[in-house]
């Protein structure tokens, strides 16, 4: 009688078991996101197939089933020769019948990842130039490029000195142009979309030469063009010096002009105050 009892009470529970099965086919959620490539193998595409197949377990884990299909969801989307690599997780998971999909992608990330590719990202942001791109193109490249390198996060002034340094010449001699300029890096790029929006400057202005056109022409006299860039010149030290406090009388760091001990003052032999305006620091020594 207790054996038939037994019979019972398992035949119950499996029946239970297919019922509670059934349910959860039934109330299923259907999948939102697409299926991602399958991985082949090519490093340089590790990059966005690992989140993809991230977020498709992250929303679509429900719809794909329990541990075991989320398994086996990660195994078949990878190409039969990188298949063969994880085979042993795979056995593993069969003898132990712990399901854990992150054993394949950590595998995979020990494999394919860069472990140097935050700090080549920093060295292309730093060498990156706008050369004859659109504003918008450098623009785009930047922030791809900045947030590959990690640095949203770094200080705007970081951001925006970097952001500068790679603008052409053109749009760079209208900041110097420009009495105020933003402190945050969000309104400085807004301001640089603005300003390369303007009509082109004059060739003296933005290719250096001292040549202008004759009387009459509309053009620039040399002596007037030089003051011009001299100007120039003299906004972007007081742009570096307020952005960065750079004394560009010593060159050091961490002060202003008119706080430098090594500026020269009036003495009593008649000598003049170093002028701000009128200093050329591509000249010291």
């Amino acid at each position: 009688m207790h054996a038939v009892i037994a019979e019972l009470q398992a035949e119950l529970r499996r029946q239970r078991e297919e019922i509670h099965s059934l349910q959860n086919q039934y109330h299923r959620p259907k999948p939102t996101l697409p299926n991602p490539e399958k991985f082949s193998g090519q490093s340089h595409k590790f990059d966005t197939w690992l989140p993809s197949i991230k977020a498709k377990l992250r929303v679509d884990g429900i719809a794909i089933g329990d541990s075991v299909a989320q398994f086996y969801y990660v195994y078949l989307n990878l190409e039969s020769h990188v298949q063969a690599m994880v085979l042993p997780q795979l056995g593993q998971a069969e003898d132990s019948q712990s399901w854990d999909y992150t054993t394949i992608l950590d595998q995979l990330s020990r494999v394919y990842d860069n472990p140097n590719k935050v700090q080549e990202a920093e060295d292309k942001l730093f060498s990156l130039k706008q050369g004859t791109d659109s504003i918008s193109g450098y623009v785009a490249k930047f922030e791809r490029i900045l947030y590959e390198a990690r640095g949203q996060n770094w200080p705007d002034v970081n951001k925006i000195s970097t952001f500068r340094n790679g603008l052409n010449s053109t749009i760079r001699a209208r900041l110097a142009q420009q009495l105020h300029l933003p402190r945050t890096y969000p309104d400085f790029v807004r301001i640089v979309q603005q300003l390369a929006g303007k009509s082109p400057l004059p060739q003296a202005l933005t290719s250096g030469h001292t040549s202008g056109h004759a009387h009459g022409s509309g053009g620039h006299e040399p002596m007037e063009i030089n003051a011009i860039l001299l100007d120039q010149r003299n906004e972007q030290q007081r742009e570096l010096q307020r952005l960065e406090k750079y004394c560009i009388n010593c060159r050091e760091h961490g002060h202003l002009v008119r706080d430098c001990l090594a500026q020269t003052k009036d003495d009593d032999d008649g000598s003049e105050a170093t002028d701000f305006e009128t200093l050329d620091w591509r000249t010291r020594s």
